[in-house]
């Protein structure tokens, strides 16, 4: 998920900043960012995924079939491909919009989950930060 940044729970937590000074200055973040945020942080395991399935797809590619690593090199690629898929899923979803869903109630009394935002703005929202995190880790 995202939106932790804006997230009422972190927002009151005192120390955090201090936290994220600390990690900044030790382990400054790739440019264009100045400071790690918290879905700067988060968004990391994703970028270390797409590496990974970069990596897993240009050894399969030059492993021929029929090789005892060819099997493994398939299987590792489609678990990569699911693991990436199912992050990329959870990438559009914010814990913001996740909690004010949870009290939302539909027409006929039960709780929706639908989403309040539009899809495009999610998914830039999501993008800019996940890029920016991929292209320093992908380089």
């Amino acid at each position: 998920m995202s939106g932790f940044d804006s997230y009422a729970p972190i927002l009151r937590n005192t120390l955090l900043p201090g936290i994220l000074t600390d990690i900044s200055s030790l382990s400054p973040p790739p440019p264009p960012l100045t400071a790690w945020s918290l879905d700067a942080l988060f968004i990391l395991p994703y970028s270390r995924l797409r590496y990974y399935r970069k990596l897993y797809a240009r050894l399969l590619r030059s492993t021929k079939e029929g090789r005892s690593d060819h099997r493994l090199l398939v299987v590792a690629n489609q678990r990569l491909d699911g693991l990436v898929s199912q992050t990329e899923s959870r990438l559009e979803m914010d814990v913001n919009e996740e909690q004010s869903t949870d009290h939302a109630m539909s027409e006929d009394g039960t709780k929706s989950r639908e989403p309040s935002w539009p899809a495009n703005e999610r998914v830039s929202r999501t993008s800019s930060a996940a890029e920016s995190s991929i292209d320093s880790h992908t380089k």
